[in-house]
């Protein structure tokens, strides 16, 4: 299957051919960054909420379509939705606009919205592949380091505290996981929760940059001893498309019976990332084999199988031979 080359950077419109793991995908990559994507939820509830997207144009000539992606976290799923169409692939959710709200005027916007049941809101949220927060595309592929020094205070409440994440553009908010569901989210480097009653069990902080990136968790124990067995493989390692000069690597997510930390992605046995997320950016270097492997590690240090993705980008044909002009 050829590779489409529309739209690509110039160092990848020579590519002719991608062939991913078990076979062969089309990356299509996205049209030239034009729009934001933001978040609400409309109401809420105990159990859920009904979430909207509202997607801008914020250039001076009217987008034809958009697409709008992210994942949400274990323990929340989507029902009903409308305004769009919906794909989904592991925990990536895909929307897509309906015929008749794909054009967006210069300055407009447009919606679609879904009711969830869970808590969990969106992540790293893209918009025709670029960031929906409008960071320029290619500026930061980068997830923030793990929060450091993660620890808790017990008392009247109980006080959740970790050592600021770093990151190359800034680390925008927390988010605090109770084992696989989110109960907060800060820009501070502290919460306060009901102490809980006397358990075993495991917290765990992030850090979120402002492209939506996600750090590798810190875990709080609460009486958790180390565990030995190790998470489960991630699994469907893939190639979805392009991020300038990037290919997207994603995965559906591994398991652990304690606490999942996150995911150390190898391209070519050499590791380029760590995130708690399912997505990755691999670096395009033109020609060649890319070998992604992936694995989980959990909060005991315990680290799971490899799932790995093989990807080759071929070069072209060559021209056919030219016809001398007949005298």
């Amino acid at each position: 299957m050829r590779l489409s080359t529309a739209s690509l950077p110039r160092t990848a419109r020579l590519a002719a051919a991608v062939l991913v793991g078990l076979g062969a995908i089309t990356v299509l990559p996205a049209p030239a960054h034009a729009a934001t994507a933001t978040f609400a939820k409309e109401s809420q509830w105990s159990t859920g909420y009904v979430g909207k997207m509202t997607v801008r144009n914020d250039t001076t000539t009217a987008i034809t379509s958009w697409r709008v992606e992210f994942d949400l976290p274990a323990g929340t799923t989507l029902g009903s939705y409308w305004s769009a169409s919906m794909t989904r692939v592991g925990s990536r959710f895909v929307f897509t606009n309906m015929p008749w709200n794909g054009t967006i005027a210069a300055g407009a916007s447009t919606s679609f919205g879904w009711v969830a049941s869970g808590s969990g809101e969106p992540q790293g949220c893209t918009v025709n592949g670029s960031p929906c927060t409008g960071t320029p595309p290619g500026a930061d592929v980068t997830p923030p380091s793990a929060p450091a020094n993660a620890r808790y205070t017990a008392g009247t409440t109980t006080t959740l505290s970790w050592d600021a994440a770093t990151d190359d553009t800034g680390v925008v908010e927390y988010q605090i996981f109770h084992r696989t569901t989110q109960i907060a989210t800060t820009t501070a480097t502290s919460l306060s929760i009901p102490t809980p009653p006397p358990m075993i069990t495991t917290y765990g902080v992030r850090a979120v940059d402002a492209a939506g990136n996600l750090s590798p968790f810190a875990p709080i124990h609460f009486g958790q001893l180390p565990d030995s067995t190790p998470p489960t493989t991630p699994a469907n390692v893939r190639v979805s498309g392009m991020f300038q000069n990037h290919l997207i690597a994603r995965w559906d997510p591994a398991t652990d019976e304690t606490f999942l930390v996150g995911y150390e992605v190898y391209v070519n046995g050499v590791l380029t990332s760590k995130t708690s997320g399912t997505t990755a950016y691999v670096p395009y270097r033109g020609y060649g084999v890319y070998m992604v492997r992936v694995r989980a590690w959990d909060s005991s240090g315990n680290f799971g199988p490899y799932a790995q993705g093989g990807l080759a980008v071929d070069p072209p044909p060559p021209p056919p031979p030219t016809t001398p002009p007949a005298r």
